[in-house]
């Protein structure tokens, strides 16, 4: 699955997108080197909620393999805060903001601090 086929897949709502997320992240984590490079190489070419947290992950896997991410990461954000997960309670909202780690932050996406960890 590449970047653009993930943010290409319908989905249902948020569930089915973070699942379609976790696959990517297991993909990448399993692929070799050229494969990752392919997966990242294209991406979205305007900002968006979504696209914000692909970015994101792209960038923390990118640092987590030792990778220098691919152009298109910088330029792609949430043009308004969002956070990953429901959080309707501002102390939810508050700590997710906090611990969010800084390729999500820097991107208005805000998630758990073990966000991408896996089982």
């Amino acid at each position: 699955m590449t970047v653009t086929d993930l943010l290409e897949t319908p989905t249902s709502g948020e569930v089915d997108f973070q699942r379609l997320v976790n696959a990517f992240v297991d993909e990448f984590r399993r692929a070799a080197l050229v494969r990752r490079r392919a997966m990242i190489a294209e991406g979205p070419q305007r900002p968006g909620k979504r696209e914000g947290l692909v970015a994101a992950v792209v960038s923390a896997l990118c640092r987590e393999a030792g990778l220098e991410a691919p152009p298109w990461v910088r330029d792609i954000y949430s043009p308004e805060p969002f956070f990953a997960f429901p959080a309707r309670g501002f102390a939810l909202r508050l700590r997710l903001m906090l611990e969010s780690p800084p390729p999500f932050r820097a991107r208005n996406v805000f998630v758990p601090e073990d966000y991408l960890a896996r089982a």
